[in-house]
């Protein structure tokens, strides 16, 4: 039977005598709708009135893409324009948790409402309102999202990885978050949670609410018991209670669900939206089979011994190297992960949040010898600026950055490295002769010395601390090649192999040259990879008349006294020298902007008054990098902030109803 306090809480029936209500309260029916379930949808008759009482549901438009323009809780009513008009319905209605809803049909409906003068009043009235969000634009954005965090197999690291991603993602975003400890027990849970889980209580009891909201700083913790040995069912019936009932306060809720207990991992689909695996490899199962809506993420954590180490070559499955800085409490370890955010253990968990509300960051650091430092004035600035970088791709010298930074390597440190390297006498020291034994002027070997600095120790992509991705063309085909696996010096030999300068790189059936050819800057890597957000940097300026190398200056003033070079009237041409790297700066600067269209921002360092040659001009170069890098820095920052505006607007409030929540059209 329907409460008819309930029902006289709902604007709808305030006009209604209790006679009325009491008349009202036998037509309704109760039905309860899982997770994902349909209700309404576009096109559908509208036969049936809904009062939800209990659980969250969403509303789309038509629109392509479709478009969330309302969200339900406790207490909202909708289908009543569908009734009213005689028409199909306009608006899709599905369930986000589990829903219990009251139910009318069109007769029963009509008896209620159409001769109620104040009823139709109040009808008008909110059509009104809702004909006004429409002209404005007026989006609903999701108020709470589901994280599930478990380890089916039985391997070690979840609540680590629940509690650490729970403090990110309220860094991140500035919101309330909650972490729920869920773990099964014989002993039973406190009186009010034991209600909260039998959906028994409408609302979170203030003084549960309290000390729920209010540890310090950090994520707000809750610790619950559910029963042992029971059925999936039962698990998804209590907990989908229970987030019901507290998700109204928080933007997210995260669970740590454990590690192996049966049905309960199981059981996640009917009340999540994400779920967290801890796994020993890529393709592990999660313990998940039909994740329905959910999206599933993958967690290595090598801290167990049977895991083991890969390449990062996407945004996940999401690496944790083993670390005494998390083998103490939850509370020290998530400490250490937000105070050391570009550590080997922050930056998997800082990727992973902000994976999962579409904010991860990509960037392509295309090629250009020397002005490819220009990289670290704009890498110096991002981080100055707290804009994360999770996902790197370079060509080039721009590769040579990407491995150092995704080594670990701080810009800093980048930068003091470009001052030691970049003095004349290394740029000699880097010319190993081919002596035309080899299709190149230079074999690499001393240029790959003078670059394994860089490296900082690293020998393999295995070993590195984020996604990474190197850039090639193979010679023989004209394809992209992007590397993310074996030897680093190889693969920034490969990506650096300028035509004609340095002699080609075979790997397997490849005969690999620069990137530069085929993709100077690589955006879409970056993208492809798994970045929501991209930045580009091109560094390769337009050629400028008059702007050239001190290679060609002095062997121009050495031409001249060369009596050959006035036969054939070739003394004031350019060298062969500068013909091929002239061909490759305005092949890198067009299509490197070109493939640049794939970023949503792209960063063009004003370099056109140096050569590819200065490296000896480092300190010139990287600033001028930062000063593009500031320039982009409003279009970056606003970009990133259009994503966590929406999540801090749609900060969930709670659930009681009113004339702003309740008028959603379906």
């Amino acid at each position: 039977m329907v409460d008819l306090e309930f029902l006289s809480s709902i604007p709808i029936f305030s006009f209604f005598t209790r006679p009325e209500l009491e008349a009202a309260q036998k037509l309704f029916k109760e039905e309860t709708f899982e997770r994902g379930h349909i209700v309404t949808e576009i096109g559908a008759p509208g036969d049936t009135f809904y009062v939800v009482l209990d659980g969250v549901l969403e509303v789309w438009d038509g629109s392509v893409p479709p478009r969330q323009t309302g969200s339900l809780r406790r207490g909202d009513f909708f289908g009543e324009m569908a009734l009213l008009q005689g028409g199909k319905r306009t608006a899709t209605v599905n369930v986000r948790q589990r829903a219990t809803l009251l139910e009318v049909d069109k007769p029963a409906f009509e008896r209620l409402f159409l001769g109620n003068p104040k009823a139709i009043e109040y009808f008008a009235r909110v059509l009104s309102k809702r004909l006004a969000g429409v002209t404005r634009g007026d989006r609903i954005q999701r108020a709470t999202t589901i994280i599930s965090v478990a380890s089916k197999a039985g391997l070690k690291g979840e609540t680590v990885v629940a509690y650490s991603l729970a403090a990110a993602l309220k860094d991140i975003t500035g919101t309330d978050v909650l972490y729920i400890e869920v773990r099964p027990s014989h002993e039973p849970p406190s009186p009010t949670v034991a209600r909260l889980l039998a959906d028994e209580l409408h609302t979170v009891p203030e003084k549960i609410a309290y000390d729920v909201g209010h540890d310090g700083g950090g994520p707000a913790v809750l610790a619950i018991t559910v029963p042992q040995g029971v059925a999936r069912s039962v698990y998804s019936d209590c907990l989908s209670s229970l987030i019901s009932k507290v998700g109204d306060t928080f933007a997210f809720v995260v669970l740590d669900l454990g590690s192996g207990t049966p049905g309960l991992i199981e059981s996640s689909p009917a009340y999540s939206d994400v779920f967290v695996s801890i796994v020993n490899g890529p393709a592990d199962e999660t313990g998940v089979e039909d994740p329905r809506a959910m999206k599933v993420h993958r967690v290595i954590n090598l801290a167990n011994a049977s895991s083991y180490r890969i390449s990062i070559s996407h945004t996940e499955p999401f690496v944790i190297p083993f670390d005494y800085s998390l083998g103490g409490t939850r509370e020290a370890a998530a400490h250490y992960v937000l105070t050391n955010p570009r550590s080997a253990v922050g930056l998997p968990i800082y990727r992973l949040a902000r994976k999962l509300i579409g904010s991860s960051v990509g960037i392509a650091l295309g090629g250009g010898a020397a002005f490819g430092l220009s990289h670290l004035g704009v890498l110096r600035v991002l981080e100055a600026n707290k804009i994360p970088i999770d996902v790197v791709a370079g060509c080039s010298q721009g590769s040579i950055i990407s491995i150092g930074y995704a080594s670990g390597l701080s810009v800093d440190e980048m930068i003091r490295i470009a001052r030691e390297l970049g003095v004349r006498k290394n740029f000699l020291f880097a010319s190993d002769p081919t002596f035309f034994t080899k299709p190149g002027i230079i074999a690499g070997q001393r240029f790959l010395a003078m670059m394994r600095p860089y490296l900082r120790g690293k020998e393999t992509f295995e070993q590195l601390l984020m996604p990474c991705r190197t850039v090639a063309t193979d010679i023989e085909t004209g394809e992209r090649v992007a590397i993310d696996s074996g030897p680093l010096e190889a693969a920034f030999r490969a990506s650096s192999s300028v035509p004609m300068v340095m002699s080609p790189l075979r790997r397997g059936e490849r005969v690999l040259v620069d990137g530069g050819v085929a993709d100077p800057v690589p955006a879409e890597v970056a993208s492809d990879m798994g970045a929501d957000l991209t930045i580009a940097v091109n560094v390769v300026p337009r050629l400028k008349r008059g702007i050239e190398t001190a290679m060609s200056y002095w062997y121009r003033r050495i031409d001249a006294f060369n009596p050959l070079s006035y036969i054939g009237g070739s003394q004031n041409l350019p060298n062969l020298f500068d013909i091929v790297m002239n061909s490759m700066q305005i092949l890198q600067y067009e299509l490197g902007n070109f493939k640049a269209i794939r970023a949503d921002v792209l960063i063009n360092p004003d370099l056109s008054d140096f050569t590819w040659i200065e490296y000896y001009r480092a300190d010139e170069l990287i600033e001028r990098g930062a000063e593009a890098a500031e320039r982009a820095l409003p279009q970056i920052t606003k970009m990133l902030d259009a994503k966590l505006n929406a999540i801090r607007a749609a900060q969930a409030t709670p659930a009681v109803a009113d004339e702003r929540s309740a008028p959603t059209r379906a």
